[in-house]
């Protein structure tokens, strides 16, 4: 009698800190779990039974191909796909500082990091999604950026470009039972955003919040998780996990 197939999870980028909790959750849940990312994963993940990691530059569509190959060469079922890649990058960031709009070259690599590094993993995994069984779904990991105005030009038209993708793609994965949401989160410190903007202008952002404080890696995990694996008719999407900072308007 063959044993159960335990659930693949595809997590992309997921060596940062949204990365690495929403990793946690799946694993935490009994699915196994690849990680497709250039970064090593923290060393808890790296040593954990059913977490994987392949180290691949996502934007890369033959270095992506042949993770992606290894990845599926197993005896599995890829259910769940999210895609987690990205990140304001330096030259965007030092150019906001100083109130210039970031040189072409720093735009394109910002696209390159936050849209194309999302589309090409899922681009490869998508034909072994739609080869498999049951609820399947794809996740997009946005930002409120793609939302409203909160600066940084070209990290928020990469990410508004994500939910572009995922209304172009509802229809067509519907029609092959595969559901598509994005997860847009609000300011969540980690050290990378401390290290970009200093942990008072974190603060100052959440003058905005609704709640009052700041969210954490592990909320935005939650949400992911749940568009996964509990809300089964849920597709076409944006989720904000922003604590209210979209609709909040600070008292003057």
């Amino acid at each position: 009698m063959s044993s159960p197939v335990v659930p693949l999870a595809v997590v992309t980028g997921g060596s940062g800190a949204i990365g690495s909790a929403v990793v946690r959750g799946f694993a935490g849940a009994g699915h196994r779990v690849a990680v497709l990312d250039r970064d090593p994963l923290p060393a808890e993940l790296a040593a954990r039974a059913g977490v994987k990691h392949y180290v691949c530059e996502l934007a890369e569509a033959d270095s992506v191909d042949r993770a992606v190959d290894v990845v599926t060469r197993e005896e599995t079922e890829l259910r769940f796909v999210v895609g987690i890649a990205g990140g304001a990058i330096d030259d965007e960031v030092a150019a906001q500082k100083n109130g210039e709009l970031p040189a072409v070259a720093a735009f394109r690599a910002s696209v390159e990091e936050n849209l194309m590094a999302q589309y090409v993993p899922l681009r490869a995994l998508l034909p072994r999604l739609a080869r498999a069984s049951g609820d399947r779904a794809v996740v997009l990991v946005s930002s409120i950026n793609a939302l409203a105005g909160f600066g940084l030009p070209a990290y928020s038209a990469a990410k508004a470009g994500l939910i572009g993708l995922m209304h172009a793609l509802t229809g067509p994965l519907g029609a092959a039972g595969i559901r598509i949401n994005v997860v847009a989160p609000g300011t969540i410190p980690t050290p990378k955003t401390d290290a970009f903007w200093g942990s008072a202008a974190t603060q100052d952002l959440l003058r905005y919040s609704a709640l009052g404080h700041a969210g954490t890696p592990d909320q935005v995990a939650a949400a992911v998780l749940a568009l996964c694996t509990a809300l089964s008719h849920v597709t076409g999407h944006v989720l904000v996990v922003d604590g209210g900072q979209l609709v909040h308007r600070p008292l003057q």
